[in-house]
């Protein structure tokens, strides 16, 4: 048996930054990663990757992001977990002993049950051989539709409308991205990619996935209607990898869940990323948030635990962006939507100014909505949608002002830089022109 100071389970962000931060101490721990993909994708850029305009090479995560920290890498499945022994087994390289361990194993995408569903030429946007199919799947066929409208599935649709193919993408809800986007902004993006000619089917529930000799060959909806097409690309959504969980370790539907130090109910037992339960900075309430960024946040918090620094994690914020042909949106925090579900007394601000000085060329409309907690006048929540690629920088923003805990007035007060290339006129601060509407609800 061999004997390990702590054992990664998962070779993603959350495993290789928590790797990293135990050799960078220097205390020369024995630190093993054991992950069951031989190479993983960078899987937000997959979407990308698809274009064959560079090579897939170039959207995989190189295993030396862990071997060159000096972490030794099995490429194996952990089959069983026994905390009581302290020990793990795997399917090929035998049992470790260990002083803690970690689970970063991930999420695995959500298959739903839908008759058809093994057909060949589904795929799911999530592993190199996912990238791989898709890159071969777009130059040999002309149809296509994608059958999810989170993040993913828009970004594959673009690319896909990119490269010639026929893109139809459908939609459950009323509307894509209504998990981080307010309906307004998000009925904009549609028609957004209506207009650059990708068909959009909202309201839109698959029943069944028509075949012909084992191959898709089209897709049925609720309402009867049938979309002829040459391949399908599934991307509705991950669930946390918790397979683990049979060795007595506490999960829910949101993942594994840990206590404000990223442990689980077994006091030498961490959990990151995907698999591990989030909760949100705001409501304080578990939260889906599977973004590499919460991933990679939650591990700098193991990796302080594991050197005893005893570091707490706040929530998730969900900062997040993306790109459509010429706009660009995101949000932070809480959606009106889901401010509402949670029964929170909110106020919103909303304000539209140019991103440019008005006799400047090019100048074109920045959407902001920001919420604010009535009570405290605390922001919990923005969402930006802009036509050129700025919604990063203002999503960033908006993010760190509700984990600084800042308050309407103090927003007011904001102090800010202008350019007429750059930004709107000295007195037509985005933030704060969404502000004062703020301030008229109060």
């Amino acid at each position: 048996m061999k004997q390990r100071n702590i054992v990664i389970v998962g070779g993603g962000p959350a495993g290789r930054i928590i790797a990293y931060a135990l050799h960078a101490a220097g205390k020369g721990l024995t630190v093993t990663v054991i992950k069951d993909e031989e190479l993983n994708a960078n899987r937000c850029a997959i979407p990308y990757g698809i274009s064959p305009k560079k090579p897939p090479e170039k959207y995989i995560i190189p295993n030396t992001l862990i071997t060159d920290n000096g972490t030794e890498l099995i490429i194996d499945r952990v089959e069983k977990v026994d905390p009581q022994k302290g020990r793990l087994s795997t399917s090929h390289s035998g049992d470790f002993a260990y002083d803690y361990l970690v689970l970063a194993t991930g999420s695995k995408p959500i298959i739903p049950p839908i008759p058809g569903i093994e057909a060949q030429n589904i795929v799911t946007v999530r592993s190199k051989d996912d990238l791989l199919t898709l890159r071969d799947f777009a130059q040999r066929y002309k149809k296509v539709v994608v059958v999810g409208g989170g993040h993913i599935g828009v970004e594959v649709a673009v690319v896909l409308k990119g490269l010639g193919l026929a893109v139809t993408l459908v939609e459950a809800m009323p509307h894509i991205l209504l998990a981080t986007m307010e309906e307004s902004m998000a009925l904009e993006i549609e028609e957004n990619l209506s207009k650059n000619g990708i068909e959009i089917l909202t309201n839109a529930k698959v029943t069944e996935f028509l075949a012909q000799d084992a191959k898709v060959c089209g897709v049925k909806l609720e309402d009867g209607s049938e979309i002829p097409t040459d391949f399908v690309v599934l991307s509705i959504g991950v669930a946390p990898n918790t397979d683990l969980a049979t060795a007595g370790i506490n999960a829910s539907k949101f993942g594994f869940i840990t206590d404000d130090f990223m442990r689980t109910n077994i006091e030498n037992i961490y959990a990151a990323g995907d698999c591990a339960e989030k909760k949100s900075f705001i409501t304080k309430k578990p939260i889906r948030g599977e973004l590499g960024t919460n991933a990679v946040f939650m591990a700098r918090v193991v990796g302080a635990n594991l050197l005893g620094k005893k570091k707490r994690f706040p929530g998730i914020i969900n900062a997040s962006v993306n790109e459509t042909f010429d706009l660009s949106f995101g949000s932070a925090g809480l959606t009106e939507k889901a401010a509402f579900v949670e029964g929170l007394e909110f106020i919103t601000g909303y304000s539209e100014v140019p991103n440019k000085y008005p006799m400047m060329d090019g100048v074109a409309p920045i959407k902001t909505k920001l919420l604010f907690e009535k009570q405290t006048k605390r922001i919990i929540g923005g969402s930006i949608l802009r036509q050129d690629h700025g919604a990063v920088h203002n999503v960033d923003f908006i993010s760190l002002a509700i984990q600084m805990g800042v308050t309407l007035e103090q927003l007011q007060d904001f102090q800010y830089a202008t350019h007429p290339l750059l930004a709107a006129r000295p007195s037509d601060n985005m933030y704060l022109f969404a502000v004062q509407d703020a301030l008229k609800k109060l």
